[in-house]
Parts: structure tokens; sequence; C-alpha cells
């Protein structure tokens, strides 16, 4: 009996504390009432209609947007270590040594998120050969791009540093990226 009369008591209380905000939203509501009461019923009906539609075409929009990708591409020049950050992001394995590959290596893996332990999020990675012959390989995959890790050799960067930036560039302005 004691624990609900306190109980009682304190929505008492909450209720008083609400009261002056209960009032004053009642004085607001009451202004928007004579506001809209001084506006011509044309402006109005206008205005409703350009909320609507406006409404209308960003749903549109949003429903008929293409879905999102979960596609990342593993370029950059040959033998910067495409090949080994693959295996090692699919496997969790480390290769040594040298690995070529003539094909795109594809992949899902799961990505665990830290910061929500529910949410793992499958993504798809392609390591695309980094030969100048095999190029073309790399463009079948950029339109379906959400992200592109460019790798770079950092032993061989200096001595290869035009021939990166050129590739990176082309890889740039591609126009599905």
């Amino acid at each position: 009996m004691e624990g609900l009369e306190q109980w009682k008591d304190q929505l008492e209380q909450l209720k008083s504390q609400l009261e002056p905000w209960k009032n004053q939203l009642e004085k607001c509501l009451h202004e928007v009432i004579e506001y809209l009461n001084q506006i011509p019923p044309v402006q109005l009906y206008a205005a409703i209609a350009v909320l609507l539609i406006s409404t209308l075409l960003l749903l549109s929009i949003r429903l008929f947007k293409r879905a999102k990708s979960n596609t990342v591409i593993l370029t950059g020049l040959s033998g910067s270590g495409k090949t080994v950050l693959f295996y090692q992001l699919r496997d969790g394995s480390v290769h040594q040594g040298t690995i070529t590959s003539m094909e795109p290596n594809e992949s899902t893996i799961v990505l665990n998120s830290d910061s929500n332990k529910r949410k793992s999020k499958p993504v798809h990675i392609v390591d695309v050969p980094g030969h100048s012959r095999l190029r073309p390989k790399l463009d079948e995959f950029l339109p379906r791009a959400a992200g592109i890790v460019f790798v770079v050799d950092s032993l061989e960067f200096l001595p290869n540093c035009h021939l990166a930036s050129e590739n990176w560039m082309q890889c740039c302005s591609q126009v599905s990226v």
C-alpha cells in the first residue's frame, strides 16, 4: 500500500510539472490556428499541394533508386600485393612470396561491427589483376563498385610513382565511378 501511495504522489508531481507545458502547447496551437485562418484558402491549398508533390517525388526517388552495392574492388599495379591482401581478408592467412593472378578473384566476406555486435555485413571483394593487358577486367567491375582500394607497394612506389598515378587517375576518371 505504501508503494502505491508513493507512486501516486510521484504521478501527481509529474502531472503538476507537465501542466505548464500543456498550457504553452495549447497557446501555440491556438496561435497556429489563428495564423492559418488568416491565409487565403487558395494559398493554403497550393502549399499543401506542393508539400504532397514534394513528398511523393522524394519517396518515389528513394524507392526506385538502385540498391546500394556491397562490392569493394582491390586494384593497383602488378605486384603491389592485391592478391595477398585479398587472401588475408578472405582466409585470414598470411601468404609469403608473390601470388600472380591472371583472373579476378572474387569472394564475399562478412564484416563484423565492433559497435554493434548483432550487425554483420557481407562485403563482396574483387581482386582485379594489375597487368596492363588485363585492364578491361577492371572496367567490368567498376559500375558495381561501392568502393575502390588502390593498393601501392611502398618499396616500389618511387620507381613506379608515375605509372601508379596514371592508373589511379584512369580508375577515377571512369564514368561509373
